[in-house]
């Protein structure tokens, strides 16, 4: 049994043992597998945090102001960030396996240290190069390259700073910089409006770029410009009139408005651009005011063939233009004190300081001249050296006992030169006090008394006299006129006042010049003031009209034969050394006491008189009579009638004359023609109010209404079917010379929806002759809007060819006083065939007016004439009737053939 325990008992310690053996192996087994697993939880820790880490690094990048890229050794695009895309102006796609240099042409793929570039980086220089953008244009860049080992072998990593507004800062720094070093240096205004044009426009690569100022007495002046484009916008800036811009225009909203304008998304052919902007191509405009002393005077226009600026290029635009603003007050502040210092240079009279004691301190030049002292002979000496000794003691005791009071003194006195000779100065000493009242100072101004008489005495004779012809003029006439009234009424005499108009005299200045014009006045009035013996006054009383008194008259045939007599010397030849010229004369006659009782009223009686003598056509000499006065009444009832009826719808109408053309027989255009039905006189013809309404200036209204009625008229035309044609409307002289004549006309064909090149405006021979340079001009901008243009009356007045062929002009018509007699074989008929040869010459439209008998139609026809227009086709109906017969298909078929075939008869 014990042997049996003994056993069982090594059996239970030998099993006890193998327990705790195998406990111990489970207990390091658990040990080992909680530090694997611990092992384990901090490895995914370390991958989580690393993962975090890597995104935040991704972030980071992507999020960067600056553009990283990652090159192969080749310099190809390995990654971009989201910077390097925005800079390049390129997606992800189209940068990545691109090269470098493709995007940055400056960029040289050696990257490598070696390389300048990457030299430069290192050693902290920035590097800034030109970006290629995909829209053309380039972008300023800061660049910097590091090596960079990538997997393949060595590669590079590129850094990219935009550097477009740092570059714009710093250009537009030395743009105002150049501003100041020019003011510093007082540069005319055209000097630094040219640079500054010049570097915007290089800056901003714009392709035209201007600047303006306003004129003191309306319109403006192109100072500056710059950009590839702008010499052909240049000359249609500057040609721009009246008060600046069209209201449609940019650059006149921005004067007007005062703010800056943007126009985007431009069709520079459009029909409502501004023709610079046209002239430009422009894509996109920015118009910025220039403010000086809280006024705009001045505007800098830039135009891009592309997208306009961002907002930070306008924002460093608008401080640049405030700049110029101010840089404008500065020149012109500048220019004024430089005129100030020249007049003070410039300036006659003799100033000297004195202390309180009367001892000279400083003289001007002019003292010194006038004295014949120099400075240094009177510095520290007393006014006394000036004393001539023919003055009154008392006037310097008056002197001295007024400045010395702190009042200024003023008066002649006869000083004494250096050489011993006297003069008189009218002298002004003004006392200067300091901060408590008391003489510091004595400021004297002297005057050479003489210098002074000798320029008034020049004044009233300018002021009495004609310069060129030494007659007196129209002031000292009317003097002469009221001594002559004066003595006429206390003698019971008669007076006879003439006043005489030269005929036809500005062919003489348009032709000759005004030299010549000169020669010739001034011979005429010697003619007339010999011939005008018995004449107490011979005057020029305007540019070519002289004036007379005639006293001691007893009846009128006693003026009446010394204005024949004056009329006859005047049209005799004058010669002007290479050839003789002849003018004509026209006079008229106020008689005292039955034409006036007082100077003016015979001077205007005498002026009426005349116009009357000029209006005739069949005497030039023309006596005032109560006639005239009754008329000049009727006249000015029409102006008061005439102004209620353009207030008034139902008194002023128009009628339209169809013209047809001579090779179809159809209807080619009409003329309309202003009508007025007086509720108390009936029908007044045109040839009675007009001038009315010219001399009036109502004639702006009238010109204005008839042209709104036969444009809305032809636009009511054509809604209803009719076919094209041209609608012709008048102008008056007064009209043609009204500023905004071209935008007010352009505007109503917009209103109206009618095509330009369907209206034609026509204007006389002389009226265009009247100032034939500004004609030239005007017609240019008319035919520039598509408007045509036509001389109406040809051959009745005077056309100097030199200046026809410059009359940008459509078309001439015959008058019908030539076309009235073409058929008797005369000289009107040779007249109307020239004037017809010259228009097709010039490559002009010929019309015919006044076309009334069938034998004038076959003339016409035979010598080639294009349209005629006349009572023996149609004569002047309302609207309606017009589109009846332009609607009438057969009507119009049958008048074609009776054209054709002549065969036409005058309607009843």
């Amino acid at each position: 049994m014990t042997t049996a325990y003994l056993n069982l008992l090594g059996g239970l310690v030998a099993a006890g043992a193998l327990l705790i053996a195998l406990l111990t192996v489970l207990y390091v087994f658990n040990r080992q597998r909680r530090v694997v697993e611990a092992q384990l939880r901090e490895a995914e820790r370390e991958a989580d945090e690393a993962r975090a880490e890597s995104g935040r690094y991704q972030s980071l990048i992507e999020g960067m102001a600056d553009g990283l890229l990652t090159l192969d050794g080749a310099g190809r695009i390995l990654s971009a960030n989201v910077a390097a895309t925005r800079i390049l102006g390129r997606s992800t796609d189209m940068l990545i396996q691109s090269n470098l240099q493709t995007h940055i042409p400056e960029f040289d793929p050696a990257w490598r240290y070696e390389n300048s570039a990457a030299k430069r980086s290192k050693e902290g220089a920035e590097l800034v190069v030109m970006a290629r953008l995909p829209d053309g244009h380039s972008l300023p860049v800061a660049l910097a390259v590091t090596p960079l080992a990538i997997e393949n072998g060595e590669g590079g990593l590129v850094t990219l700073r935009d550097r477009r507004e740092q570059t714009l800062g710093e250009e537009m720094d030395g743009i105002s910089r150049s501003i100041d070093t020019h003011l510093l240096l007082g540069t005319q205004l055209e000097g630094v409006a040219a640079e500054v044009c010049d570097r915007v426009a290089k800056l901003f690569e714009a392709s035209a770029v201007w600047m303006a100022v306003l004129e003191p007495r309306g319109g403006h002046r192109v100072v500056g410009c710059g950009g590839p484009r702008m010499p052909e916008t240049r000359d249609m800036v500057e040609t721009v009139q009246g008060d600046g811009f069209a209201k449609v225009d940019p650059a006149g909203m921005a004067w007007r408005l005062g703010r800056t304008q943007v126009l985007e998304h431009i069709d520079p052919m459009g029909a409502a651009v501004a023709p610079w902007i046209r002239a430009c191509g422009c894509e996109s405009v920015l118009c910025l005011p220039l403010w000086a002393e809280n006024t705009v005077s001045g505007i800098l226009t830039l135009g891009f063939n592309r997208d306009i600026l961002p907002p930070i290029a306008r924002r460093r635009l608008e401080v640049l233009a405030n700049r110029l603003g101010a840089a404008l007050r500065t020149i012109r502040d500048q220019a004024r004190l430089r005129l100030q210092s020249t007049a003070m240079s410039a300036a006659a009279n003799a100033i000297f300081i004195t202390n309180a004691d009367g001892q000279i301190e400083w003289v001007n030049e002019a003292f010194t001249r006038l004295s014949g002292f120099t400075a240094e002979e009177v510095l520290d000496q007393t006014p006394n050296l000036l004393k001539s000794g023919e003055q009154q003691p008392e006037v310097y005791a008056e002197l001295w006992a007024a400045i010395k009071r702190g009042r200024v003194w003023r008066g002649e006195l006869t000083e004494r030169r250096k050489d011993g000779r006297t003069y008189v100065v009218d002298q002004t000493v003004t006392p200067i006090l300091n901060d408590s009242g008391q003489v510091t100072h004595y400021v004297a101004v002297h005057e050479d008394v003489t210098a002074r008489k000798k320029a008034e005495e020049r004044v009233r004779y300018l002021s009495n006299y004609d310069t060129l012809t030494r007659l007196p003029n129209r002031v000292l006439f009317r003097d002469r006129l009221y001594q002559a009234v004066v003595q006429a009424r206390r003698g019971h005499a008669g007076i006879a006042v003439m006043f005489i108009d030269l005929d036809h005299f500005s062919r003489v200045n348009d032709t000759l010049g005004h030299a010549a014009g000169d020669q010739m006045l001034m011979t005429i009035a010697s003619r007339i003031n010999a011939a005008a013996e018995e004449a107490d006054t011979v005057a020029r009383v305007g540019g070519d009209e002289f004036a007379l008194i005639q006293t001691g008259v007893t009846s009128a045939e006693t003026a009446s034969a010394l204005a024949r007599r004056l009329i006859e010397v005047i049209q005799t030849p004058v010669d002007l050394g290479s050839q003789e010229v002849r003018v004509g004369a026209n006079v008229g006659i106020a008689i005292y006491p039955q034409d006036g009782t007082d100077p003016d009223n015979l001077m205007k009686n005498a002026d009426m008189a005349m116009y009357r003598a000029i209006k005739s056509e069949d005497d030039n000499c023309s006596f005032f009579s109560t006639e005239m006065n009754a008329e000049a009444a009727v006249r000015l009832g029409l102006e008061g009638d005439l102004r209620r009826a353009l207030d008034n719808d139902d008194e002023l109408h128009l009628h339209f004359q169809i013209q047809y053309g001579l090779e179809t027989g159809e209807p080619k255009g009409v003329e309309a023609l202003v009508r007025w039905q007086h509720p108390e006189l009936g029908a007044i013809p045109p040839y009675r109010f007009i001038p009315v309404a010219e001399d009036s200036g109502l004639i702006h209204d009238l010109g204005d209404w008839v042209l709104n009625q036969a444009l809305m008229e032809y636009a009511r035309w054509r809604a209803a079917g009719a076919a094209p044609l041209t609608m012709a409307v008048n102008i008056s002289a007064v009209q043609f010379r009204q500023k905004g004549l071209v935008e007010r006309v352009t505007a109503l064909l917009a209103e109206h929806g009618v095509d330009p090149h369907d209206l034609e405006m026509e204007l006389t021979e002389s009226m265009l002759m009247q100032d034939a340079e500004q004609a030239v001009n005007l017609l240019n901008d008319l035919s520039r809007a598509g408007i045509r243009l036509a001389i109406d009356d040809f051959g009745t007045g005077y056309s100097s060819l030199s200046y026809l062929k410059q009359f940008r002009v459509d078309k001439l018509k015959v008058d019908q006083s030539f076309v009235r007699h073409v058929t008797d074989g005369g000289n009107d008929a040779v007249i109307a065939r020239a004037i017809i040869n010259l228009g097709h010459s010039l490559g002009l439209e010929v019309i015919a007016e006044g076309v009334e008998e069938e034998g004038q139609l076959a003339y016409m026809r035979d010598e080639g004439c294009d349209v005629i227009q006349g009572f023996l086709l149609a004569r002047p109906e309302s609207g309606d009737k017009v589109l009846e017969v332009l609607l009438n298909a057969q009507g119009r078929r049958e008048m074609a053939a009776r054209i054709r075939d002549g065969i036409l008869q005058v309607e009843a």
